[in-house]
């Protein structure tokens, strides 16, 4: 690539960056929430890095990161790289990262069919990159940027599906914002949906907006008890492949975003327990307590609290199916308070219900 075409990249695909690098490579993993640093935090956004045009799909999941007063674009993509691990290149903009790139490509035909057109200061026709005929990826150590298998090829990102007209160090952040890093293989970016036709010739491609979708998976996978399940894990994992085909319908889009959280309601509804309640407790021979439980349709059994002081220290605590307990012995004149919780088991994992109120015998016998 000449001069010229690289400066006009630079200017082009907005990405300005001022970053360092850091040393571990990072894994594609799912995420918990990426905290801010140790001040007040305004909020949370979700962000992506997504090598879909290239057939790679997530570089990084939809992940949740906190933001506070001053976060730009830059600060949110540094921070979650930094806490990933990740090496990324700075030369005015994102000119690449490190380990980017599995180096197996699988550009979708659509990008493939999209016509031929010239390069700003090079004459000869380019043609749109196949799996078979593209530029290839010189890039050390796996690394994916700037004219990575087709000249006219970079990082971009959009804000609440929005390409920004600033530098990533130039745009604000709020809570609430979702933004996408996506590489562009084609077009300088007509092939994610960047209106360049004025100077490419090259009609954008229009998707359906994934925002929604992407920030539900974020929010979902950061709640490691629902996670457990088998069907929010499944449905999950669908969501992922909806949102990294390169361009699923609307109405898939849709579909998919009312199943994940249809499959969250489920779960609530049949994972969450009745408070229960102390039917009563009564002293019993042999210095001991006998507690009865009012019945809960519905649960596995009820885990019983008791203890000789108000704040259970030193506490007894177990569980049974019966909704009936006779505690230890005890010794004379002291109390026992108890306090019980109904669990459910599902799929081998348990879920309490609320503490009840705290009930309390005096031991005589």
């Amino acid at each position: 690539m000449n001069k010229i075409t690289r400066k006009f990249l630079a200017i082009l695909l907005s990405c300005m960056l001022v970053v360092a690098g850091v040393a571990t490579p990072a894994k594609t993993t799912d995420n918990a929430v990426i905290a801010a640093e140790n001040v007040a935090k305004t909020g949370t956004v979700t962000m992506t890095v997504e090598r879909i045009t290239i057939g790679q799909g997530y570089l990084v999941r939809p992940v949740q990161v906190e933001i506070q007063n001053g976060d730009t674009v830059d600060t949110v993509f540094k921070r979650v790289m930094d806490a990933k691990g990740f090496k990324y290149d700075d030369n005015g903009y994102l000119a690449s990262i490190e380990n980017a790139d599995t180096g197996k490509i699988n550009i979708p035909a659509e990008i493939s069919a999209m016509p031929d057109t010239t390069v700003w200061g090079n004459p000869n026709p380019v043609k749109a990159p196949t799996n078979t005929a593209n530029d290839g990826n010189s890039y050390a150590n796996k690394g994916l940027g700037s004219s990575s298998y087709h000249t006219m090829a970079g990082w971009m990102f959009t804000i609440n599906n929005v390409f920004s007209n600033e530098g990533a160090a130039s745009t604000p952040v709020k809570d609430g914002d979702v933004i996408r890093w996506q590489f562009s293989v084609y077009g300088y970016g007509a092939d994610i949906g960047s209106d360049t036709e004025s100077y490419t010739g090259i009609k954008k491609v229009t998707f359906a907006n994934k925002d929604e979708l992407i920030k539900e998976a974020a929010t979902l996978v950061n709640n490691k008890t629902m996670m457990k399940d088998a069907n929010v894990k499944v449905e999950y994992n669908n969501a992922i492949k909806v949102l990294e085909k390169y361009n699923p319908s609307e109405t898939e889009v849709k579909n998919e975003l009312i199943k994940l959280k249809n499959v969250q309601k489920d779960f609530v509804k049949k994972t969450t327990v009745t408070k229960a309640s102390v039917k009563g407790i009564k002293n019993v021979k042999g210095l001991k307590a006998k507690v009865a439980v009012k019945k809960i349709k519905g649960v596995t059994g009820y885990q019983y609290k008791y203890s000789n002081n108000k704040k259970f220290k030193k506490a007894v605590v177990k569980s049974t199916k019966k909704n009936t307990l006779t505690t230890k012995k005890f010794k004379k004149n002291q109390k026992c308070y108890v306090t019980v919780r109904a669990y459910k088991k599902v799929n081998g994992i348990k879920y309490y219900g609320r503490w009840s109120k705290v009930k309390a015998v005096k031991i005589k016998k």
